[in-house]
């Protein structure tokens, strides 16, 4: 395993649009010419990067109760353009799979990438408002103890690129049902609700124990590189996308 890097991935703008929804391309694109026009982009992301961009894969988040799918062989012969159809909530990736990336495409909604320095195993989880609330940091801290029995004292988090504090509500958001988690991390002002979800996040990977945790410190609502639905939602039409944030085992040559 000498010859593995543990890697963070965060794509920009610049990279172009990282998933298929068809309101993110011209109307005449066919759900096929998404799909092709959208492998072409992470095979040259991969290239550029030093994995497969065709192993790129993706939770559907359906089960919304802290499940996780470790990454395996299997998986990827039976998908070899990734991106399967994974109802869990957190996704795993170990050593025997270099090259291989998990991640999510998000705009304002951070991904949660998890390294046991000493396992040397990654679990990623898209930590949107919703599933913070749900206490999703928490379970893919404990997905980690589950799968491969680590310590939070080994664990280094980082948080990708999301929304500053400057994310803001007309009214008190829906998702919002558990009070010990947005606590302190949604304030009200005039009018407006503002959600914190660097720190909501912050605060329950902390609370499980996990010290060594990095924020990127970018702001997707106003760095002009990334995507942003709250930007979008206000007018700014290019930022109407999204990039993709995770994490790999890169193969280093001997």
């Amino acid at each position: 395993m000498e010859n593995l890097k543990f890697c963070t991935l965060q794509t920009t703008i610049n990279d172009g649009n990282m998933n298929t929804a068809a309101r993110f391309y011209p109307n005449y694109m066919t759900s096929m010419e998404r799909a092709k026009d959208f492998l072409n982009r992470r095979i040259i992301l991969g290239r550029k990067n030093g994995f497969d961009g065709r192993l790129m894969f993706m939770a559907d988040q359906k089960n919304k109760d802290g499940s996780y799918k470790i990454v395996d062989q299997d998986l990827i012969d039976q998908n070899p353009n990734g991106w399967a159809d994974i109802d869990e909530d957190i996704l795993i990736v170990t050593p025997k799979t270099p090259g291989v990336v998990i991640g999510h495409p998000v705009a304002d909604c951070p991904v949660v990438i998890l390294h046991d320095v000493v396992k040397n195993v990654i679990a990623i989880s898209h930590c949107s408002a919703e599933m913070t609330n749900m206490k999703l940091p928490k379970y893919t801290v404990e997905a980690l103890r589950s799968a491969f029995d680590s310590k939070a004292g080994d664990i280094f988090c980082y948080i990708s690129a999301c929304a500053g504090p400057n994310w803001d509500y007309d009214c008190y958001p829906k998702w919002a049902t558990d009070a010990t988690v947005w606590d302190d991390y949604i304030v009200s002002v005039g009018n407006k609700y503002f959600i914190n979800i660097k720190e909501a996040i912050d605060k329950q990977l902390r609370q499980e124990g996990v010290m060594d945790v990095m924020a990127s410190p970018y702001d997707t609502i106003t760095n002009p590189n990334f995507y942003s639905n709250c930007a979008a939602s206000k007018g700014i039409q290019y930022k109407n996308g999204r990039h993709f944030a995770g994490a790999y085992f890169k193969q280093l040559k001997k």
